[in-house]
């Protein structure tokens, strides 16, 4: 897997370079940006991009370096089926700036979808998801208190569900160039397309951007 090679002759791509620098040790991991929105990304942005990736795994990558507005550019643009990933994405996407009613309503959509239940496995995965949404909402209320090992605790859970969203999103996307990636956005239906325009722009529902 591009994110834990272990292969002694492996020689390490763009991509599996600039996965590491935004991991462990390289920078810690931050489960919420907050009091800090927007935060300062850890690598310029344009690193990112400039590897001209599969969509959904340069959100990702976003997410990780804390650029939530270039990965929530990218998402929108996939938020409805078959996009299964990107809106998982989405869900963490919000879960991280602390928006915890956003990020419960996407982890509902995407709950019976391969990507959630490999991330989630067995009969309680999605009760476990919400709890950890609970949690990261209550030290969101808490942040004031110090609570070192909460922190630790949740910061190692986001970095599992985020390395595990990656590690499918690399076997089903791939890890290569793609020259146009006009064809992966999402093409809705005229009435899903209404709600959606609806729920970026007008406030309406659980979505507002």
């Amino acid at each position: 897997m591009s994110i834990t090679p272990s292969d002694n002759q492996f020689i390490p791509t763009n991509y599996q370079m600039l996965l590491t620098s935004l991991l462990p040790p390289s920078h810690p991991h931050t489960f919420l940006s907050l009091p800090i929105s927007p935060h300062k990304p850890l690598v310029p942005s344009q690193q990112i991009s400039s590897l001209q990736l599969h969509p959904v795994i340069e959100s990702a990558l976003h997410v990780l370096n804390l650029d939530l507005a270039s990965a929530h550019f990218l998402l929108r643009h996939m938020q409805a089926e078959p996009a299964f990933e990107a809106m998982y994405l989405h869900g963490i996407l919000h879960r991280v700036e602390g928006d915890i009613d956003n990020a419960r309503a996407w982890y509902s959509d995407v709950k019976d979808r391969e990507v959630f239940k490999v991330t989630w496995p067995g009969m309680s995965g999605f009760d476990e998801a919400m709890r950890f949404l609970g949690r990261v909402e209550l030290r969101k209320v808490n942040r004031g208190k110090s609570d070192e090992e909460e922190d630790r605790e949740l910061r190692e859970e986001s970095l599992r569900e985020l390395k595990e969203v990656i590690r499918f999103c690399e076997k089903k996307c791939g890890t290569e160039k793609v020259d146009d990636a006009s064809q992966i956005w999402v093409s809705m239906s005229e009435k899903n397309k209404n709600i959606a325009e609806k729920m970026i722009t007008g406030g309406e529902g659980w979505r507002k951007f």
